[in-house]
């Protein structure tokens, strides 16, 4: 791909001189989703679905589409006052890339394309990057301390390291499977794009002179949209150096505040492993014997229930020795020897009984006691 490169100065040491949580501590208003549009034009008519595309830290943090107006919302969940860069493409346009911005929120940030292949850099200038290079020994020496704290820390936290290790690989193959996707999309537009231009051949010398002015008054549009938007990027960073240098005197102080927080937080996790621990046995060993409990009572069940099934059968036989006492159908002698049968046969039974219960005491007593 032909660049076409403006401005080399770039913001990338600003995010390994100064970190986020240093920001995020002294300027609390950098917290929290962003919002802001980009409009793209040409030659005054609005683009329709140009891709917008926000990088950070090496990432497309925002993405999104211009409707039929060729504007574009984007948002970022949690702003941190990175810099970032903003690059609009579309299919037949050179693409604008502007580089070192400061993001404002509800901002609109206005893009201005030509006909043509390619992308056009654009870069803000600013001083921020100059401040920052005024570090000294003592800050780095709190930082390798404090990177010393994070990793007892995490070794403390495996599992959930294990967990967004396993997030970041679903989330890199999703952005794979749409990264194909697009592809094949842009594969399909390339056609519909070459048939269009094989449609428009016949008219291509009529409309020369035409596309000629349309190409110079589009450019002096384009530059005037860069120039503009170069500047209020600029103006964006000025505002952001004075936080900077602000920033700069507080850093030790906050690196220390930080420092402490990370010990108390590396004792913590250390005491919270522990206790984890002891409570992963306590579990195992309640699990052993709810098991055990579960098996007994299910023992228990199954003698009750044989139990249940002769008193039954005893409570059969009664009933039909009464119907043949209270009809005359049985001689004395039969009836005595057949209701003494089923009370020999209730007391065995009431033995069995009370048996039981007592080692249903028996095994309630032994496990209400651990």
């Amino acid at each position: 791909m032909k660049m076409k490169l403006l401005s080399i100065t770039f913001f990338s040491m600003l995010l390994n001189i100064v970190p986020h949580h240093f920001y995020a501590a002294t300027n609390p208003s950098l917290h929290g989703k962003l919002s802001f549009t980009v409009q793209v034009n040409h030659i005054n008519s609005p683009v329709e679905q140009a891709t917008v595309e926000v990088f950070m830290n090496g990432s497309i943090a925002a993405q999104a589409t211009t409707n039929s107006l060729g504007v574009a919302r984007l948002e970022i969940a949690n702003y941190l006052h990175e810099v970032v860069s903003i690059r609009v493409t579309q299919s037949g346009f050179i693409g604008k890339e502007l580089q070192g911005v400061f993001l404002v929120s509800n901002r609109n940030y206005p893009f201005a394309l030509v006909k043509g292949e390619g992308l056009e850099i654009i870069s803000v200038e600013n001083e921020i990057e100059k401040i920052q290079e005024r570090g000294d020994a003592k800050k780095q020496e709190l930082d390798e301390e404090r990177q010393k704290n994070e990793e007892q820390r995490m070794k403390n936290e495996g599992k959930t390291s294990e967990a967004s290790e396993e997030a970041r690989n679903k989330e890199a193959m999703i952005k794979e499977k749409a990264k194909e996707s697009a592809q094949a999309l842009e594969e399909q537009k390339k056609t519909r794009e070459q048939e269009l231009r094989e449609r428009e051949a016949a008219e291509k010398k009529r409309q020369q002179d035409l596309k000629n002015l349309e190409s110079q008054q589009e450019k002096q549009r384009a530059a005037e949209a860069a120039a503009a938007a170069k500047s209020q990027a600029e103006k964006d960073a000025k505002k952001q150096e004075s936080a900077a240098k602000k920033l700069k005197k507080k850093e030790e102080k906050v690196a220390k505040a930080k420092l402490k927080e990370e010990k108390k937080a590396r004792k913590e996790s250390e005491k919270a492993r522990k206790e984890a621990e002891k409570a992963e046995k306590e579990a195992k060993k309640d699990l052993k014997r709810e098991e055990a409990y579960a098996k007994s009572v299910k023992k228990i069940g199954k003698k009750q229930a044989k139990i249940d099934k002769e008193r039954d059968g005893l409570k059969r036989d009664q009933e039909k020795l009464d119907k043949e006492i209270a009809k005359g159908k049985i001689n004395i002698e039969d009836a005595n020897a057949k209701q003494a049968k089923i009370n020999e046969d209730q007391a065995k039974l009431d033995l069995k009984q009370s048996k039981l219960e007592q080692d249903i005491a028996k095994l309630k007593k032994k496990y209400s006691k651990k």
